[in-house]
């Protein structure tokens, strides 16, 4: 079930983080798409009961073909981050609702880490 959400949500992510580029900008990246895409990974796999983690992952391996065929420059290092980051989401979503029981805060801790890796990505690359 993982695989299948993983899929499915990478397809939703690309065409939700396409829009909201045509309507936010680049400052979608580290506003927009880090809520969109750590909702679409981890809602459908908490309601359904899937594994948040490897749905977090899968999610990621999807990400990194795509980042990897579409760069040339840095398409290895960004599908390797690419991988460990969503795994990071994931770990952080997952750690959260351990601890506290509550998904919307394990929800909130992925999207916070989303956007602060997100920040620290551009800073870094610029």
């Amino acid at each position: 079930m993982a695989y299948v959400l993983a899929g499915l949500m990478a397809a939703l992510s690309f065409l939700l983080n396409r829009t909201a580029l045509k309507i936010v900008g680049l400052k979608t990246v580290i506003t927009c798409s880090p809520v969109l895409e750590e909702a679409a990974k981890s809602c459908p796999a908490f309601y359904f009961g899937a594994d948040i983690l490897l749905t977090h992952v899968g999610f990621g391996a999807i990400e990194a073909g795509y980042d990897w065929y579409t760069s040339r420059k840095h398409g290895t290092a960004a599908a390797i981050l690419s991988i460990f980051g969503h795994g990071l989401f994931g770990l952080v979503t997952v750690g959260t609702l351990a601890l506290t029981g509550q998904f919307p805060l394990a929800l909130s801790a992925g999207m916070v880490t989303h956007v602060a890796w997100n920040v620290a990505m551009i800073r870094l690359n610029t």
